[in-house]
Formats: C-alpha cells, structure tokens, sequence
C-alpha cells in the first residue's frame, strides 16, 4: 500500500501568513507523490485546529502527516496527541518550523516563501522514512531508598512517608541525625538544634512505613528506575535492637576508653557507646576494632552487666535485598582536615580548635557540658576565627562557612559577654537575606571583622597564640589571643568515589556528586530515578538542604505512583548486531550507562529502560550499527537533501 501524507499549513494568524504565501506552498505540495492532501488553517494549534486535524487524518486515511506551523517545542506533543487519538502512530508525524526559521527571521516576503517551501519539501521527505514506534510500559515498585539519615534523608523519608511510600533509610554511623545532631544552635534564627531535629529523628524512628537501618551500608545496586536492586550490609552491632532499652548500665563496666570520634577527639568513649547522649536509636553498638573481647581477650565486663541480655558476642554481619522503585543519596559532605597546613599551628598547639570542635565545647551533650574552656580549664578572653581554611587547596568557597563562623561568634559573645572576637576573612559571604541581621547584631556587641590578602600564620608565645597576618595596606600585623578556631572548606565524603561507582553516576571535579543539569535538574543524576541532595551534591546550609530534599521527594511521588506503570522513553537507541563489531566504543560514552556488553555475541546492547535517546553512541559508532529510533541517517539525510537543493 503506497504511502498518503497529508501536509498542514498554518498562518498562525498574521504571524506566518503576513510573511509567507501559505497558499502558493499548499498547491505545489499538493503535486508530490504520495501527498494526497495538503491545507491551510488559520491557527492549528487551537481547538478548532486541533479537531480539523484529528477529523482530516479519519478522513483521508493519512498514513503519515506533515505539519508546518511554529516550533515544535510548542505544540509538537500536542499535535502528536491528536494523531494518536484518530489512530495514527504519532511517531509517523512530523513538524516543521516555518515561524521561528522563517517568517520572524526573513522579512522579504519571496525569499521566505522559498525557504518555507523548502522546509516543508524537506519533512515531506524526512516522513517517508519514519517508522511506527510502540511506546512502553514497566510495572514498577514504589519504594524508595534513602542513603544518609542526616537532616535532608530524614526530610526526604517523612515526605515519602506521609503519603504511604516504604521507605528504606540507610545510615552508616550507629545513629541518625548526621552533622546536625553536634550542633547546640542553628543560623541564621539561632534556633535550638536538637529541639528542631529530635521530633524528625523521633517520627522517622516511629513511622511504620521507615525502615531504619542504623550501622548499615550500600553493597551493590543493580536495575533501573522502578526496578532497582539494593545490596545493604547491616554491620553487627552485638547488641540487639529488639532487647535493649538503652539504660547505659554497660558503659561504665568497659575497660577500653578511645577517642570519642563525635566530640571531634576532645572526649573518650568505650567500646562499648553511645556517640552522645540522646542519640536516637538508643541502642549503643559495640566497636570491634577495639573490644577486648571481639579481639580475642577474655572480657565480658558489659555483657555481664546488661540486666536484659541484650548482647551478643556471636552476632555477625548480614546482608539484606531491598527492591526500590527510586534512590536518594543524601550522604552529608567532611570538613576539610588543618593539619595538613602547618602556618596554622593545629595539632602542634593547645587551643587551636577547628569550627566543629568549638561546636562540641559549645554543645550541652558535649565534652564540657556546654562551657567554653581552655586545656588550662579557664574561659578565653579573647578568640581568634581564621576564615577560609582550605579554600585555597580546595580551589573553592564553601559558601557557607562565613555564616557558620558568625553564629560560633555570636554564641561566644553569647556565653562570654567580655571576651574579645577576631574575625580574619579574605572574602565575606553573606548571601541570604537574614544574614546580615545576625552579622550586624554581633558587629554592634564588638565583633571585629579584619580582612586580610594573605595567608595567615599562628605562632605561640608563652600561653598566647599569636595570629600574623597582612592587612589590607599590606602592613604586617600581630594579635595574641587565648583560643584560635579555624573555619575549614567542606569537602566531599572519602566514600563519594565508592558510591559513584556502585551507581554508575559522576562526580564533579571537586568530588562530589554531579547533577544531571545545575538550573534545571540540580537534584537528579544522569541515572534516571537516583537523586542527590543536600551536601553530598556541594556545600549547603540546613535550609537548602532541606528545600531539595523536599524536592526530590516530590519528584519521585510525582513519577514513581502507585499502581501505576512506568512509560519509557520511547526515542531511544537501538543496536544493529548484525553490524556492530563489538569495539565498546558505545559503553564508555554513554552518559547514562544504558549500554552493556553481550558476551556470547561479543555485541553491544541497549536497555530501554536507562536509554534517554542523546544520541551519543550514535555519533559515535565506527561502523553505523548505533540508530537513534525517529533520528535515523535515512530520515535525516532525506530532510537535508531536500534543504540543500
């Protein structure tokens, strides 16, 4: 059966029709073979145009239909729909700019006809050549994987949770809560951190559809959007979750005491612990690296002492399947370590203190029950705050760590009315609105702000830490100081690498975890369905993390429904075996990791499934055997002959 195209012009009001004569182009096509009808229409792409196509492809029996009208990123799917609603494959449509690429570019009337011409000549051609092409359906499951239980993976679990998705939420360390869970206030409110994150932690700990699990880490993932496959390694804890009820009568019995790595070194815990006092779950784990049983030594101090037989020496590792339909990473980010700079003296002196450091000191769980002490155990007079930490090895700004440093001040002045605060920065970020609030509140009780150009150094003299550094006139200058906190750059977590590759997804040049597009898609990865949020995907302060964790989580509940099956993207590459020589070229530069190797057949495969139809491996292939389904050589070739004649 030979092929019936019809073409459609339109006016689109004065905007094609004032330009281009619509009806010269109507009656030449009119002639080509195959084309058994072709028509003008004042606005197609209005009710009434849209139900005079759908009534001329009944009609005329259309077995393929060319549209020349405004760009298609308009209203191409909206032309697509009709097809489909009067039984026409919408993929054996096709649309043609004569607006944009004409009219509103070439003002003489004659030379526009003539292009518009052309341009509907050419998708005549290009039309012939396109095929049918099925969309597709995959059942999916629902559930959704969360990795990281700070701040932005409990937002993210709470929001799925409320609207009845499981959620699986992975945490690492023994507790949930993440960096948020050492802080004692939060900028820029100066809000009460554990009064804020404690309900979170309580209704995630509580909600039937969470699942926690706390001491457990990603293994392996394998499958796609909606069908995911996810290996967690749950870490003997040696304590039973279902047993205790985290009265701490263990702790004390323990003969190991190590540092206590949550108090930033400045405190010790046993082996058997707690992170800190209110950690949630309060179950303790006990650490087997240095237990003097698990090493082989004979002790059951704390077993001995726990009145509900919660500990098991022979517990062991296990390894748990999960099936999720969606994942998100909110994994947190490190703050970048000062001993590597010497100029700033830490590690060699007492009370240089890192940002995190103070924080614990500031904390009432902390080390000194909230009091800001010196080694010596007076209160410092005076504090030094040295920005910018890294920034220079990192080759970035943080962004955030100005407005940390002015909360830890606005605290000191806080708790020590007297002391004196220097403030050194080289560049100060204030980017939100109630920043400069609390910037100039701690200005007005004192707070000195001092920029200097160049790197500065801290040196000891007697009990004082001398801080030298260059002004602004490049005047050398000194002050001394009892206590020196260093504002460090945050950096990306040392496992990014590892889960990068479990996912098959990049990570930026600094290290953390890239996003598909920076404006538009800023929490998505080129893995369709896995999700990055928060720090993990850069430096951000609480609120930011949170605004995308509620994002993502809104995103997947808008895909990812209930009872719902999954449409795949239908444009999509597609391999010829029969010509494809097996060279992998394809593989490596998929950005979406949709191309996988087939052994026996020494060949490449597509999965439909992770293909987003770029085109990459098309332009690619040595050999031709990659197509890009709708965007064929022959379909293109046809469509530029025609332009070029």
């Amino acid at each position: 059966m030979s092929e019936r195209i019809g073409v459609y012009v339109c006016k689109c009001g004065p905007n094609i029709g004032d330009v281009v004569d619509v009806d010269s182009i109507v009656n030449d096509v009119k002639n080509i073979e195959g084309v058994v009808t072709a028509k003008s229409h004042n606005l197609l792409c209005s009710n009434d145009g849209l139900e005079f196509l759908k009534e001329e492809i009944k009609k005329e029996n259309l077995s393929r239909v060319v549209v020349a009208a405004c760009t298609p990123k308009q209203y191409e799917q909206k032309f697509m729909n009709v097809c489909e609603e009067a039984g026409l494959n919408p993929f054996l449509f096709h649309m043609t700019n004569i607006r944009e690429q004409c009219a509103w570019v070439t003002p003489d009337k004659t030379l526009a006809t003539e292009k518009a011409r052309k341009l509907c000549l050419a998708a005549i051609n290009r039309v012939s050549f396109q095929e049918p092409i099925e969309r597709k359906e995959i059942d999916v499951q629902p559930d959704v994987l969360i990795i990281g239980g700070g701040i932005a993976g409990l937002e993210s679990a709470l929001t799925l949770a409320h609207k009845g998705r499981k959620v699986y939420l992975v945490e690492k360390t023994p507790c949930i809560g993440g960096l948020t869970a050492m802080f004692e206030d939060v900028y820029p409110t100066m809000e009460c951190a554990p009064c804020m994150l404690s309900p979170e932690q309580q209704e995630v700990l509580q909600k039937e559809n969470i699942e926690t699990l706390t001491y457990s880490e990603v293994e392996g993932v394998v499958g796609s959007f909606g069908n995911f496959t996810v290996n967690i390694r749950k870490k003997a804890r040696y304590v039973s979750e279902e047993a205790c009820i985290g009265c701490g009568a263990c702790f004390e019995p323990c003969p190991i005491e190590v540092t206590n790595e949550f108090d930033e070194g400045l405190s010790k815990r046993k082996a058997i612990y707690l992170p800190y006092a209110g950690a949630l779950p309060n179950v303790p784990v006990i650490d087997k690296v240095n237990c003097k049983r698990l090493k082989g030594e004979e002790c059951s101090a704390c077993q001995d002492s726990c009145p509900f037989g919660a500990i098991n020496f022979e517990d062991e590792d296990e390894v748990v399947e999960k099936n999720v339909g969606a994942i998100i990473l909110a994994t947190g980010s490190s703050v970048f370590d000062p001993s590597s700079l010497p100029q700033y003296g830490y590690g060699r002196f007492n009370n240089i203190l890192t940002s995190l450091q103070l924080e614990r000191l500031n904390a009432s769980n902390g080390p000194t029950g909230g009091k800001i002490l010196l080694k010596n155990g007076k209160e410092p007079e005076s504090i030094a705050f040295i920005y910018c930490v890294g920034r220079e090895e990192k080759g970035y700004c943080s962004g955030i760590c100005c407005m940390y440093s002015v909360k830890l001040a606005h605290l000191m002045k806080e708790k020590l009315s007297d002391v004196k605060i220097f403030n050194f920065y080289s560049d100060l970020c204030l980017p939100k609105k109630e920043h400069q609030k609390l910037y100039d509140e701690i200005t007005k009780k004192g707070v000195e702000f001092i920029r200097t150009n160049e790197s500065t150094s801290i040196s000891k003299e007697g009990e004082k830490l001398v801080v030298e550094y260059k002004s602004n006139t490049r005047e050398q200058k000194r002050i001394s100081v009892d206590m020196v906190v260093l504002t460090s750059a945050v950096e990306p977590n040392s496992d990014n690498e590892k889960l990068a590759e479990f996912f098959d997804i990049p990570l930026d040049d600094r290290g953390f975890f890239s996003e598909e597009h920076s404006l538009m898609k800023s929490f998505a990865t080129t893995l369709e369905g896995v999700f990055v949020v928060g720090s993990c995907q850069g430096p951000k302060d609480i609120g930011d993390a949170v605004a995308q964790a509620g994002a993502s989580a809104g995103k997947i509940l808008s895909k990812l429904r209930i009872g719902e099956k999954l449409e795949l993207e239908p444009i999509v590459a597609e391999i010829d075996e029969d010509i494809c020589c097996g060279c992998n070229t394809c593989i490596g530069l998929c950005p979406y990791s949709a191309i996988h190797r087939d052994i026996e057949k020494n060949i490449s495969v597509v999965d439909d499934t992770l293909c987003r139809g770029c085109g990459t491996c098309v332009a690619a292939c040595p050999t031709g055997a990659a197509k890009a389904k709708n965007f064929t050589m022959e379909q293109i070739s046809a469509e530029i002959r025609e332009v070029a004649k």
